[in-house]
């Protein structure tokens, strides 16, 4: 996959969390304890975000390099309003007239790569119009990195941007992401009820086990990670019952990390009468992904 070969390449140690989580053994001779760490909520997302207000001590960018966004062929830059932001992101834009299916996409990591469009190929080659989104702080632009708090406002803005173009049909909306991308698509599901069907590819359901676990993320988390509320409200799991569409939530059979927390989540949001599935696909958190979306296209074209 050529986004984990330039991983490699740059080492970019931060630049996606999400993949760092290892099987590192704890301090004591114990396997690591993947266990949903946050209760489920009777509430919704929605109104627990209403009473709740992060409190971010750490501000600053995300903890990632970026390059400089140069637009991808076969993309078109744009920008779309998020609150007070201005926010960048790419889309393609057919050739043909008439109303589109399309996806909102949802990158990996935190700031975006020219070849991470690459991922989305089969997307395009599918039919649907991509849109992959940056959020706030990322690749210099304005904005307080809040780690899955005021980003998943961004995704909503840029879902709701994508859903009104003329281009696009607005029944027919669909959201995906991997790695990061995945989480936001998580949280997204839980609030926004415009999409018609969802996929998380290697997304973090439980943000417990992650600060635990992941390299770095403890360090590079922007709020009190010791505030049980704080990592409640960043964890789908906890609010699965919010679920709005249809969602698959896929994960690498080697990504042990998540085969608790997926599991529960979907199951959770089917007590709720969703239509979701956790659904292990051969491979780690890299080797995964382009089965996990390929299996994420048929998904959607079931929705039709």
């Amino acid at each position: 996959m050529i986004y984990l070969k330039r991983l490699s390449a740059i080492t970019l140690i931060f630049l996606c969390l999400s993949a760092s989580i290892c099987r590192a053994q704890s301090a004591s001779t114990s396997s690591p304890d993947y266990r949903v760490s946050v209760e489920v909520q009777a509430e919704s997302l929605a109104s627990a975000r209403d009473h709740f207000k992060s409190r971010i001590v750490r501000q600053g960018p995300p903890p990632a390099e970026w390059p400089d966004l140069q637009t991808p062929k076969g993309a078109t830059e744009v920008v779309y309003p998020s609150g007070q932001l201005q926010l960048k992101a790419w889309i393609s834009i057919p050739s043909n007239t008439g109303k589109h299916e399309a996806v909102l996409f949802l990158h990996p990591g935190f700031a975006l790569w020219p070849d991470e469009w690459d991922f989305t190929k089969p997307l395009r080659d599918a039919g649907y119009i991509v849109m992959m989104p940056t959020t706030r702080g990322e690749n210099g632009q304005h904005g307080i990195f809040t780690m899955y708090y005021d980003e998943v406002s961004d995704v909503i803005s840029a879902a709701e941007y994508l859903r009104l173009r003329p281009e696009v049909d607005p029944k027919h909306l669909y959201i995906a992401g991997y790695s990061v991308g995945g989480t936001l698509t998580l949280l997204a599901s839980e609030l926004y009820g415009q999409f018609r069907a969802a996929a998380s590819i290697s997304g973090t359901s439980d943000l417990g086990p992650y600060l635990k676990y992941a390299r770095g993320a403890k360090e590079n988390a922007p709020f009190d990670v010791s505030d049980p509320k704080e990592v409640q409200i960043r964890s789908a799991v906890a609010y699965a019952a919010s679920m709005k569409c249809p969602i698959r939530i896929y994960y690498g059979t080697e990504e042990d990390y998540f085969a608790i927390a997926a599991p529960r989540t979907a199951e959770i949001a089917r007590q709720s009468g969703i239509d979701a599935e956790a659904l292990a696909v051969s491979g780690d958190h890299g080797s995964s992904a382009d089965a996990a979306l390929r299996l994420a296209i048929v998904f959607f074209q079931k929705q039709r």
